[in-house]
């Protein structure tokens, strides 16, 4: 009966699809006030156009800036654990459960009532273990800024896709920056951004062979060794 139900099993997990990479949602943010009513005055505080003597760097909501993402990192963990231990015990009884002494001779030849009990117990375990996990990512990312907060920190959010044989990299980002760190070309490493997300993922046929098949996780679930 067992293997009618494994076989069902198969077949339906070989029908199986493998779900697509979600696009994560952006990051929440903060609603801005709305802006006061205009007067009819041509000038407006939040346009660049009106600012001739203002660099380039992205200063309102609606500006572009450019974040070059420059991330590494490595870590690396080791841990050892060595344990030893030794015991022994001895008891001899001279009057064993109340046989007198010359009884003891017709006991078996080779009964020592001196060492009745005795025991000796020897442990020992070590282990060792060693993790390292290393990442790098290095890219481009043209982000718009979304909000400007009280202080004059500008969060930024953006994302891109780029396509090649029907194979799609994702990259989404998400963080907030100051405006001292904006460099003379309206850029901005990655490294400068607080409460920064970068989302680096492929979606497509190279992707989808990545993913561990259904059938090899059934496989692994049922099989005992």
């Amino acid at each position: 009966m067992r293997w009618p139900v494994l076989l069902a099993l198969l077949l339906l997990a070989a029908c199986a699809r493998v779900a697509s990479i979600p696009v994560p949602p952006p990051a929440a943010v903060a609603l801005q006030p709305p802006p006061p009513p205009p007067n009819g005055s041509l000038w407006h505080p939040e346009l660049a156009a009106n600012y001739p003597l203002l660099d380039v760097r992205a200063h309102f909501p609606g500006d572009l800036l450019t974040v070059v993402v420059a991330e590494q990192s490595q870590g690396k963990k080791d841990a050892t654990t060595e344990t030893t231990g030794e015991s022994s015990i001895s008891a001899s009884v001279e009057d064993f459960f109340g046989i007198p002494s010359a009884a003891v001779k017709l006991l078996p030849k080779g009964f020592n009532p001196q060492s009745v009990v005795k025991a000796e117990t020897k442990r020992s375990s070590k282990g060792d273990g060693t993790t390292t996990r290393e990442g790098a990512l290095t890219a481009n990312i043209t982000v718009r800024v979304f909000a400007l907060d009280p202080n004059g920190n500008l969060y930024v959010r953006g994302d891109k896709i780029v396509s090649v044989n029907r194979e799609n990299q994702h990259i989404v980002l998400s963080g907030t920056v100051r405006p001292e760190d904006i460099a003379s070309d309206n850029s901005v490493l990655s490294s400068r951004l607080a409460d920064a997300r970068i989302d680096y993922y492929g979606s497509g046929v190279v992707g989808d062979k990545q993913n561990v098949p259904l059938t090899h996780r059934l496989f692994d679930w049922v099989w005992p060794f």
